[in-house]
């Protein structure tokens, strides 16, 4: 099956409505014939029903009503059926009751909207299946849907939406022979939209079920000095940045992030108010400077890069920094004799360094001085964990 092949009408509709029915089976979607669709070689089945998912997400939240639309209005009334049933997996009679709906007008909105949904993709079917391919992992949202989404953003319950997913996940978990542990934290808040943010942690949940073999999934809420959200675990690093990249799309929309440290996942938010630090890191590859930039986003640090000790210390006359990273292989000088240097300054006297290099010798770097030592490549964990000592 592929974008060429012709298919009738009624044969579409039928896939839509399976597909959406099993919209968290990935199992399902990725040998579905929507997936097919998708035509790509490169992309492997698990990719497809990752694609498949989405569009059909998409979907649905482009027909949310337009931004001003009373919340009580019948549009927004029908919009809800399709988000509460398909997106969040509630049964009929809980939609119903949440919405104070009876089971013929249910039926009847439910049908009219899946209707309207599969029209909106039957004739754009081509366009949507190319649009996604060509932007590899990411949704496609026009200037009006970005500001429908931001404008449902709120201050949101955070314990009470993980509860509600814990309930929701546990017998996908038990069917496939695992455990769930919650911790919901029930009076933590952030700022998000209640149904991407599920979304994202879903689409984690579901890569760690198909991918990793753990008896136990931890679901729980956080909060630190400078970040609040959600931790999930375990996680591992066999599995593809791929298996994040929804989540960070829906995690950007909401001015989150997605990390991960060691075991974990973090979906975060920066606490407002939280003290920034500057990190200056003294290293001629400019890559590794833009790495450990993108290693720090949402952890309340910021860096400040230097290709040689020489515009080190011109920084250090503008900033104080809280801490260095440096390098041991530099341009003119070694990074023991800029460790020496940094010593003398009166400005760094008593900032900790913590050496970087390819070689091996943190017994020398710590008698010069360096608190601390970093075996290049460095990952994201390595950095957070040295970083983290020095406090």
């Amino acid at each position: 099956m592929n974008a060429l092949t012709p298919i009738s009408y009624a044969q579409f509709a039928a896939w839509v409505q399976d597909a959406l029915n099993h919209l968290y089976d990935s199992l399902h979607l990725q040998a579905h014939p929507l997936a097919g669709l998708l035509a790509e070689p490169a992309l492997t089945r698990v990719q497809r029903g990752q694609q498949l998912r989405r569009l059909l997400i998409n979907a649905i939240l482009s027909m949310s009503p337009q931004s001003g639309t009373p919340a009580q209005s019948p549009d927004w009334r029908a919009y809800r059926i399709l988000e509460l049933h398909f997106i969040e997996g509630q049964t009929p009679a809980q939609v119903m009751k949440a919405l104070g709906l009876g089971r013929t007008l249910y039926f009847k909105e439910k049908a009219r909207m899946v209707e309207g949904l599969t029209r909106a993709l039957w004739e754009r079917r081509t366009e949507l299946f190319a649009m996604d391919m060509a932007c590899g992992e990411g949704f496609n949202y026009d200037i009006e849907e970005l500001a429908s989404i931001r404008a449902r953003i709120e201050h949101l319950n955070l314990g009470q939406v993980l509860e509600e997913l814990c309930t929701m996940l546990l017998p996908l978990v038990q069917a496939k022979g695992r455990t769930l542990v919650c911790a919901p934290a029930a009076d933590l808040c952030v700022q998000a939209d209640r149904v991407l943010l599920r979304q994202a942690i879903l689409d984690i949940i579901g890569h760690m079920l198909e991918t990793l073999e753990a008896s136990a999934l931890t679901l729980t809420g956080f909060a630190d000095a400078q970040l609040r959200g959600v931790r999930i675990s375990p996680w591992s690093a066999t599995l593809t940045e791929s298996a994040l990249a929804l989540a960070r799309q829906l995690m950007g929309l909401m001015g989150g992030e997605v990390m991960t440290e060691a075991n974990e996942v973090r979906l975060a938010w920066p606490i407002e108010g939280a003290p920034i630090r500057t990190l200056l890191v003294i290293d001629d590859n400019a890559g590794l400077i833009q790495l450990f930039r993108r290693y720090l986003t949402g952890h309340a640090w910021q860096v400040v890069g230097a290709a040689d000790l020489g515009e080190a210390l011109t920084a250090v006359d503008e900033i104080a920094p809280d801490a260095v990273v440096l390098d041991v292989m530099l341009p003119k000088q070694d990074g023991w004799e800029a460790l020496r240097a940094l010593k003398s300054h009166e400005r760094t006297r008593h900032t900790p360094v913590i050496i970087c290099s390819v070689m091996h010798q943190p017994e020398l770097a710590s008698q010069l001085g360096a608190a601390g030592y970093l075996k290049k490549p460095v990952t994201q964990a390595q950095l957070l964990q040295a970083l983290a000592s020095l406090s």
